[in-house]
């Protein structure tokens, strides 16, 4: 350490005598020999300093660069989380475009019912009960029974109304059974929910040749759903010969975890069958 304090004062010393050479010098032109040789051992250290200012220099320089810089990114960073955010948002409101033009194909072409459409509210598909809720009730003229559809096909009916909110039963519901008929076929059976999610269709004659990828539709009878909504596809068939029916395994149609958008069937025309009740029950009693 004593070195180095020693070193330091004759380096200022040489400095100072430096400088007043310099200044003798300037005067007098006869001190330039000993000028030259005072400065020729400070010319190294001189070049340290001027280099040392210059880089100096180049550091603030390049650390105003790198400030910018870095307020440039983030600047940036702002900018595109802003255009994600609504590219999610473009996104939704396509999509919601989607089904809801897809409804008002549905309602052009059954002109016979009435639907009005509705948001989901709250939902749970996890548990044993599998149901939604939805933002319309009795001011909007849904009822208890009223048939729930989205731009795929059959999401369950309504079970309990109030006057602006509905609670809808999910086909997928253990406690569902939808009437219903195979597209190619045409054999019938009743659509069910499973504890375990997804639907089976049971009650098909032995005789329906049952094939995989067949449309499961909703019958019509029993006038609880209008006909020919899309329920959900076959994707494997038990037959038993000792058994009267065979079942099948049906993949809903609907994504039940995504539902947004959906519409009440508030007003179809279901088939009258009550009229022929008489004739069945003479019939049943065998006589007229």
């Amino acid at each position: 350490m004593r070195r180095e304090q020693n070193r330091l004062l004759t380096l200022g010393i040489l400095i100072i005598a430096a400088l007043g050479v310099l200044v003798v010098g300037g005067r007098s032109g006869g001190f330039r020999p000993l000028v030259t040789a005072v400065m020729a051992p400070l010319s190294p250290v001189a070049r340290l300093m001027s280099d040392g200012s210059e880089s100096v220099i180049a550091l603030e320089e390049e650390g105003e660069d790198i400030a910018t810089l870095r307020e440039r990114n983030r600047e940036l960073e702002r900018i595109v989380a802003e255009l994600q955010v609504e590219i999610v948002r473009l996104r939704e409101i396509e999509q919601d475009y989607y089904r809801l033009s897809e409804l008002v194909n549905y309602a052009a072409e059954h002109p016979d019912q009435d639907l009005v459409t509705a948001r989901v509210v709250a939902r749970d598909t996890s548990g044993y009960l599998r149901w939604i809720i939805i933002n319309r009730g009795t001011r909007d003229g849904v009822q208890v029974g009223n048939p729930v559809i989205n731009e795929v096909g059959l999401v369950g009916r309504v079970e309990s109304v109030a006057a602006n909110a509905a609670w809808v039963r999910l086909a997928i519901d253990p406690a569902s059974a939808v009437n219903a008929r195979l597209q190619n076929t045409q054999a019938e059976g009743t659509v069910i929910g499973l504890l375990q999610g997804g639907l089976r269709m049971e009650l098909i004659p032995q005789e329906a040749l049952v094939e995989t990828g067949d449309l499961a539709l909703t019958s019509g009878l029993g006038g609880g759903f209008p006909p020919d909504i899309v329920i959900g596809q076959v994707t494997s068939v038990r037959q038993q010969q000792a058994a009267l029916f065979q079942e099948a395994d049906i993949r809903p149609m609907v994504d039940y975890e995504r539902l947004k958008i959906v519409s009440v069937i508030t007003a179809f025309e279901p088939i009258d069958t009550t009229i022929f009740q008489d004739v069945i029950e003479q019939e049943e009693q065998g006589g007229p």
